[in-house]
């Protein structure tokens, strides 16, 4: 909806519709013939929103008719204290109205002067928001995110509106039929009419966030997509912390599979970023090229950071875990924030545990010193077990985790054990590459030694499996890519692996 300025208002007091006291229009359609008004109810003492479809209107369309029938679908199937709830409907000489509760809250198109904490207080809210309409049954996309469409009252709490293109049932959620969101906002998927799922909400809540940090207005948004789509910010910016760019950017990476994968991961992910520490440091191994299609981490799916919520504050540990019992792991140095606190225990349990990760200690020093009780220990108990070779006992680990957090124990498991697949212990790497894809099957990285390992140990419909589902994924034409293709090639040429494929690099 368009809203309107004061000197803009029609002089509408006095007027009805149905048994509803029109108080002033709020905005209309830029297609016409679907106005909102505050209006109230005679017999009942609370402003109420009236959305008003006039199909007999010029530029009015049947479509727009089904959009109000499926709005009201939907939000009887939404009981959320941040989505207005719907209150009535009825018909009209020339068209049908919906009522829906109020919320005395301008939209974030109205509210343009935010600091970025503020910012992110908001993206905090919406995704919440988000959050949990995925995690009904079936999901709830609401496909048409922008700001005009999010309230944001003065405490900075954020409501959803206008749910006229969202989509509840399975079929619907994952095919649209038509792409009917709004230029800008709308994810590349859906402006090529593929396959929506719920990623496709987040690119327009990074979308969103964009517009409100650069001050691009939400008319002009399109104006920062190049060719390739990709919406190019970070150089109007204000200061922030270079943690959260860097979230923001797999929020709007315009191939879905390089975003989060729902809201609850990239709340995770921003709830320990803080945006106005620009000390911030990211990870090691993020390569930050600007040109279209690099900005994915050298070593592992962009996805990764879907679980950064608990590991966050982990990653230097993580990322700089020797394998070897004879060093201790290294910590890269960087500001301290909260979130480095949270992991000390964490870090500190892995340190003592570590000489004993061998077969003959492991169990014993285990249950005499336990893993941290909480998904980051988990994920370093199993490490501790698998570099130990008790896969059984890495696997029940990770299994004590709710279902959700099992990526988290996943996600730790590769980073400490992937270097034991690029120095070619293929009968150790391939069952741990295993492991980690039983709770993180789209790590393409895992994918591509799992594959090698099974080549190398002949194991070829396997690798294949493994093989093809990494090019599906991994689209950059370097070493990985042409090593994979050969080895496919050679499997349905029937020639062994060779030393060539012992190394992973």
């Amino acid at each position: 909806m368009t809203a309107l300025s004061n000197s803009q208002q029609p002089n509408i007091s006095q007027q009805q519709l149905g048994e509803y006291q029109l108080q002033k229009e709020l905005g209309r359609n830029r297609e016409g013939g679907r106005i909102s008004y505050l209006a109230n109810h005679p017999d009942q003492n609370q402003p109420v929103v009236l959305k008003q479809f006039r199909f007999a209107q010029t530029g009015a369309s049947w479509s727009g008719f089904k959009s109000y029938e499926r709005e009201i679908e939907i939000l009887q199937a939404i009981a959320h204290s941040q989505v207005p709830k719907y209150l009535d409907s009825f018909e009209t000489e020339d068209g049908f109205c919906m009522v829906q509760e109020y919320k005395a809250a301008p939209t974030l198109a109205e509210r343009y002067h935010l600091t970025p904490k503020q910012v992110q207080q908001v993206a905090t809210s919406v995704l919440t928001i988000l959050r949990d309409l995925q995690q009904q049954v079936p999901p709830v996309i609401h496909r048409d995110i922008k700001p005009e469409n999010i309230l944001v009252d003065d405490t900075l709490q954020a409501y959803l509106i206008d749910f006229g293109l969202a989509k509840l049932n399975h079929e619907s959620v994952a095919v649209s039929s038509i792409a009917a969101g709004t230029p800008g906002f709308m994810p590349p998927e859906e402006i090529f009419n593929r396959p929506l799922d719920t990623a496709a909400d987040l690119y327009s809540v990074g979308a969103t966030l964009v517009s409100l940090l650069t001050k691009v207005p939400p008319a002009n948004i399109s104006d920062l997509l190049d060719d390739h789509y990709r919406l190019n910010f970070q150089s109007r910016l204000p200061p922030v912390s270079p943690r959260f760019v860097q979230w923001l950017q797999i929020m709007v990476e315009p191939n879905p599979r390089h975003r989060f994968g729902h809201a609850a991961a990239a709340l995770e992910a921003l709830e320990v970023i803080d945006i106005t520490n620009l000390s911030e440091q990211l990870p090691e191994n993020y390569h930050s090229a600007q040109s279209p299609g690099q900005k994915i981490p050298r070593r592992h799916p962009v996805r990764w950071l879907s679980i950064a919520g608990t590991l966050v504050g982990l990653v230097p540990l993580v990322f700089n875990i020797a394998i070897s019992n004879k060093s201790a792991p290294k910590v890269s140095p960087r500001a301290p924030s909260s979130a480095a606190r949270a992991v000390t225990a964490e870090q500190k349990w892995f340190e003592s545990i570590k000489p004993s990760c061998n077969p003959l200690e492991v169990v014993t020093a285990i249950q005499a010193n336990p893993y941290p009780d909480n998904p980051a220990g988990a994920g370093l108990g199993a490490s501790c077990y698998a570099l130990a070779g008790k896969l059984a006992l890495a696997d029940s680990t990770i299994q004590t985790l709710p279902e959700r957090s099992r990526i988290v124990a996943a996600q730790i498991l590769f980073e400490i054990s992937h270097p034991v697949a690029d120095r070619g212990d293929d009968e150790s790497a391939g069952p741990l590459m295993d492991l980690v894809l039983k709770y993180w099957p789209e790590n393409y990285m895992a994918r591509y030694h799992a594959g090698m390992s099974a080549y190398v140990l002949a194991e070829n419909d396997k690798a294949i499996d493994h093989l093809e589902e990494f090019l599906s994924i991994y689209s950059n034409n370097d070493g990985w890519r042409q090593k994979a293709l050969l080895a496919i090639n050679n499997i349905q040429q029937g020639i062994p692996a060779d030393d060539r494929f012992k190394f992973h690099h």
